[in-house]
């Protein structure tokens, strides 16, 4: 287990808006410019976000399990980083279509649902349970729910 607390929360936050700032000043300079590379560095700054709130969306009680970081959040990542290099990689080539897509698209169709559908889905049903809300919690929290249910 990690311990995520309080100030590694902040520096997560921090991360987060900075790398919201690069992704607008990207996508306004790089486009401005037609600096490319710059875009795509913005698109993987988008990555990063991704790992960044898997990260706090993850953590209960302040721990993160290792396992978890693992997989789905660092695997989800690195597949949003490959999907957007394919992306870059194949931009203005001149390519057969698949399944009526540019390759560099499809390819980038691929990887987008391994990385978000299939491992937080996956991860969902294998993980939350024993991971991320044992079922103690749940139960607590269902009784605190009722007991704020009968104040109102």
């Amino acid at each position: 287990m990690i311990t995520i607390g309080d100030k590694a929360r902040d520096i997560l936050m921090f991360i987060a808006a900075f790398c919201w700032f690069f992704v607008i000043y990207a996508s306004w300079a790089g486009g401005a410019n037609k600096d490319h590379q710059l875009i795509y560095f913005g698109l993987l700054a988008c990555a990063a976000l991704t790992v960044v709130y898997y990260m706090m969306g993850a953590t209960s009680n302040q721990k993160l399990s290792t396992s978890v970081l693992v997989w789905p959040i660092l695997l989800n990542g690195i597949f949003q980083a490959v999907a957007f290099t394919i992306v870059y990689n194949t931009k203005g080539v001149k390519a057969d279509f698949i399944l009526g897509m540019h390759p560099g698209f499809f390819g980038a169709m691929v990887f987008f649902w391994l990385g978000n559908f299939v491992t937080s889905t996956l991860s969902y049903i294998l993980l939350f349970s024993t991971k991320v809300l044992p079922e103690d919690e749940w139960e607590s929290f269902m009784k605190e729910v009722a007991g704020q249910q009968k104040i109102h």
